[in-house]
C-alpha cells in the first residue's frame, strides 16, 4: 500500500506559523523573505522527506520503482531536466502503474523549476482528470496556483478566495490552499490581492485567524497605494489584539508620514498597554523624525506608566551613535527614577560607543543612588577596556562605600583582563577589609589563570 502523506504545502505552513509565533512574540509580527516559503527553484527538505518516505513504503524490488529512484536522485541533486525525463519514462513505459500519478506530480515538480510552467500544468491536468482521489491531489492544488502566480493567471487563484468556494472550508487543508492562493495573487495582481485580504481582514469576518495573520503580513510587504490606509484601519479596529500588534508592526515599516502619524495618533487614544508597547517598538523601526521625537517624548515624561517609558528608552538606543546617547544622558539626568535609570544604563550598554562608556563612568563614580551606581559598575565590567579598567581600579581606591567596592571586586571577577586579575591580586593581598579580601580571593580562584593560582598558593604556605 502506497504510503498515504498530507499536504506537502502542510509542512511549510507548520514552519511557518512556527516561526511566525515566535517572532509575533519578539517583535509582534516582524518576518523577513517570503511569507510562506514558496520556491521559484530548488527543493525544500519537507519535499524531499516527502518524495524519500513515498520510495520507502513501496516495493523496492519494484524494477519501476528504480526509476522512481532515479528521478528522486535527480530531484535532489537539482537536475531538473533530467529529472523531469526520468519520470515521463517512467509515464511511458509503466503507463498502467499504480504510482503513474506520483510520477505525474513530480515531472510537474520538475518542470515547474525549469519554469515551464505549460507542460507542468498539462501534467496537473492529467493527474486531476485521471486520478481524481490521489494522496498527491492537495499537493497538485498547491503546485498549479503557485504555477498560476507565476504566469499571472488569476483563474483559479481568484476561485479559491471566493467566499464558500471549493478550497474556502475550514479544514486545514483548504486553509493551506487560501494561503497559497493569496500569496500567489499577490505576486501577480497586488492590487486586487489587497482588496481580497482587507475582506478576510474586517471586524465581522470569519476567515480563519492563520489567514488572517498571512493577509496581514502580505499586505505589509507588499506595498500599494491602499496599504497604508488598510492596515491602519485593522490596526485601530480589528477586535483581536495579536492581528493588530501584527498591523501595527506592517504601518511602522512603510516609513510615510502618514504612517507616523497613524501610530502617534493610535498611541495617544489606546487604552491597552500592549498595543501602546508595540507602537512604541514600530516606531522605533522608523528613521522618522517625528517618530522619534516620539519616542523622546515619551521616554522623558515622568508621569507616564514605566514599563513603557522603559520601552521608549529601548526604542531610542536603537539608532546608536552621538545623538542617541545624547538624548539618552538628558533623561538620565534629568530623571530620579531608578527604573529609568537602569534602562538609560542598560541602553548604553549595547553601544559600542566612547560617549556612552564615558558616561556611564561618570554615573559609577558620581551618581547618588546605590542601586544605579551598582548597575553602571556591572554593565562596565561586562565591557571594560583598558581606560575603563583604570577608571574603576582609580574608583575602587578612593571608594568609602563596601557595597560599592564588593561590586567593582566583582566586576574584576568577570573580566578577563590581565589588569581586571592584578587588581584582584592586589586587594586580595593588602585591603584592609578581611571580607573584601576574601571576596577578590574567591574571584582569583574562579580565573583558572596560572598567575592567580600561584598567587593563592603563596597564600596558603
Amino acid at each position: 500500500m502506497r504510503y498515504g502523506i498530507s499536504n506537502l504545502h502542510k509542512y511549510r505552513r507548520l514552519l511557518l506559523f512556527g516561526a511566525l509565533t515566535f517572532l509575533l512574540t519578539l517583535v509582534a509580527g516582524s518576518i523577513h523573505g517570503p511569507i510562506l516559503g514558496t520556491r521559484s527553484s530548488g527543493v525544500s527538505a519537507q519535499e524531499l522527506s516527502k518524495l524519500n518516505r513515498f520510495i520507502q513504503s513501496s516495493d523496492s524490488q519494484d524494477e519501476a520503482m528504480k526509476i522512481f529512484k532515479k528521478g528522486r536522485d535527480q530531484i535532489e541533486d537539482g537536475n531538473w531536466n533530467l529529472a523531469a525525463a526520468t519520470f515521463n519514462s517512467f509515464i511511458d513505459k509503466y503507463p498502467r502503474h499504480k504510482d503513474v500519478d506520483a510520477a505525474l506530480y513530480w515531472e510537474a515538480f520538475a518542470l515547474k523549476n525549469q519554469k515551464k510552467y505549460a507542460e507542468a500544468d498539462s501534467n496537473l491536468d492529467r493527474l486531476f482528470r485521471e486520478y481524481p482521489k490521489s494522496n498527491w491531489i492537495d499537493d497538485a492544488k498547491a503546485m498549479r496556483l503557485e504555477i498560476d502566480g507565476q504566469t499571472g493567471k488569476q483563474g483559479g487563484i481568484v476561485e479559491v478566495l471566493k467566499p464558500g468556494s471549493q478550497g474556502g472550508g475550514s479544514s486545514a487543508s483548504d486553509i493551506e490552499i487560501k494561503m497559497i492562493a493569496l500569496q500567489s495573487l499577490f505576486q501577480s495582481n497586488p492590487e486586487r490581492a489587497a482588496e481580497y485580504a482587507a475582506a478576510m481582514l474586517k471586524p465581522d469576518s470569519t476567515s480563519d485567524r492563520r489567514l488572517k495573520e498571512i493577509a496581514i503580513s502580505l499586505l505589509g510587504q507588499h506595498r500599494v497605494p491602499a496599504t497604508t490606509t488598510l492596515l491602519i484601519e485593522i490596526a485601530q479596529n480589528q477586535p483581536d489584539p495579536k492581528l493588530r500588534k501584527n498591523a501595527i508592526f506592517w504601518v511602522g515599516q512603510g516609513g510615510s508620514d502618514a504612517a507616523v502619524d497613524a501610530l502617534m495618533k493610535l498611541y495617544d487614544t489606546e487604552q491597552n498597554d500592549e498595543i501602546k508597547g508595540q507602537i512604541l517598538f514600530s516606531l522605533s523601526q522608523n528613521n522618522n523624525p517625528r517618530a522619534r521625537a516620539k519616542l523622546r517624548e515619551i521616554a522623558s515624561s515622568s508621569g507616564s506608566n514605566i514599563e513603557l517609558r522603559k520601552k521608549a528608552i529601548f526604542g531610542l538606543s536603537q539608532r546608536g551613535g552621538d545623538a542617541s546617547v545624547e538624548e539618552l544622558s538628558k533623561i538620565f539626568d534629568a530623571d530620579s527614577n531608578t527604573e529609568i535609570r537602569k534602562q538609560v544604563l542598560f541602553a548604553f550598554s549595547q553601544f559600542n560607543n566612547p560617549r556612552a562608556q564615558a558616561k556611564m563612568l561618570e554615573i559609577a563614580r558620581t551618581a547618588d543612588n546605590f542601586e544605579v551606581r551598582k548597575q553602571a559598575i556591572f554593565w562596565i565590567g561586562q565591557r571594560a577596556g583598558d581606560q575603563a579598567l583604570t577608571t574603576l581600579s582609580q574608583l575602587y581606591d578612593s571608594e568609602k562605600d563596601i557595597r560599592i567596592k564588593e561590586q567593582l571586586i566583582f566586576a574584576f571577577g568577570q573580566s578577563r583582563q590581565k589588569a581586571a586579575l592584578q587588581k584582584l591580586m592586589q586587594i586580595g593581598k593588602s585591603d584592609d577589609s578581611v571580607e573584601l579580601r576574601k571576596k577578590a580571593i574567591f574571584w582569583l580562584g574562579q580565573s583558572r589563570d596560572p598567575e592567580a593560582a600561584k598567587f593563592i598558593e603563596e597564600i596558603l604556605k
